[in-house]
């Protein structure tokens, strides 16, 4: 069943039609709408950039720094935007850092940077560094997972607990999802054209919140803008070692805590990705949402948020660090 439409964006949606064929308006429309998103989730846009030359676009919550902090990592092809929802539910518990990857969104986009998980952590470290955060919580859906993995084991004493939303890092493809990327050329992942996009959310949700058309044409054009780059990336994930690390052992020394969170309809990554995470991390428990797909935070922000607030409430001790 397809989440009701929150009242004062649904105004917006009727000046899109009263304004109807005018390309700026629709752009203006979907702007405040993200805007209005943005606001109800207590988060502010930032730029950063790193001393390893990224220029990162970011969202931040409002005010200093004097909650516990999260670290929210996105997954192939996503952005900050997927997490609005999410983080609106936890607003008043926690400090969020939501960042556009390198290669995503607003920030850095360049098709020779290696965008493989360890090199990804590494510049996210950077950024908490920058942002002068020692301590912090992590999740990540689908790729921002395996980054989140990829983060624990490169600085243990930084990440008080990881979250692994449909994750990768085991990266069992389901059935139907390798059967089609083996029996043609295209990836619905990666959007050529603003049609597309249609087509790349129905693989990633089962139960999407609405949007209006000319929200969906807008995402789309945005996506299909990047699809050189998406392409380097998702060639790179291929080969990359941080993406199959089932049977390496590598996980058997991640003693941080972890929480898996997995929709039970997910298209792309199989459900039978729980148990081995569960059998190769050593401090992990797991959460099954029935009737969701790949993207939970996005599909049921408060049954996930709900999730997660418990969880960080018992991992690590409180963030007391104060804005820089």
């Amino acid at each position: 069943m397809r989440k009701p439409f929150p009242l004062s964006l649904a105004c917006f949606m009727l000046l899109a039609t009263l304004l109807t064929g005018c390309d700026d308006a629709a752009r203006r429309v979907y702007e405040m709408g993200l805007d209005l998103e943005k606001s109800r989730a207590g988060l502010v846009e930032n730029q950063q950039e790193t001393s390893d030359g990224i220029q990162w676009h970011l969202l931040t919550s409002e005010g200093n720094i004097n909650r516990p902090v999260v670290l929210l990592v996105h997954g192939f092809g996503g952005d900050s935007g997927n997490w609005l929802r999410f983080v609106g539910a936890l607003r008043d518990d926690f400090y969020f850092v939501v960042p556009d990857l390198p290669g995503h969104g607003q920030s850095t986009r360049d098709i020779t940077l290696n965008y493989r998980m360890a090199a990804q952590s590494r510049r996210l470290l950077g950024l908490m560094d920058a942002l002068g955060v020692d301590k912090f919580h992590v999740a990540g859906n689908s790729m921002g997972g395996a980054i989140t993995l990829s983060m624990a084991r490169q600085a243990p004493d930084r990440v008080m607990s990881m979250g692994l939303i449909d994750s990768a890092g085991l990266t069992r493809q389901t059935p139907e999802f390798r059967a089609l990327m083996g029996d043609t050329d295209t990836n619905p992942l990666i959007p050529r054209t603003p049609d597309d996009f249609t087509t790349t959310l129905e693989w990633a949700m089962e139960d999407p919140p609405y949007m209006p058309e000319f929200f969906v044409d807008i995402m789309g054009q945005e996506k299909a803008s990047n699809a050189a780059v998406a392409q380097t990336i998702f060639e790179q994930l291929g080969s990359d070692p941080g993406m199959n690390l089932e049977g390496t052992g590598k996980l058997a020394s991640v003693t941080t805590p972890a929480l898996i969170v997995w929709g039970q309809k997910d298209r792309l990554l199989g459900i039978d990705n729980v148990a081995v995470f569960l059998e190769e991390l050593p401090n992990a428990r797991s959460a099954i949402l029935d009737d969701i797909g790949h993207v939970p935070m996005a599909e049921a922000p408060e049954k996930t948020a709900d999730l997660f607030r418990t969880f960080w409430q018992e991992t690590g001790p409180p963030n007391d660090q104060e804005s820089p």
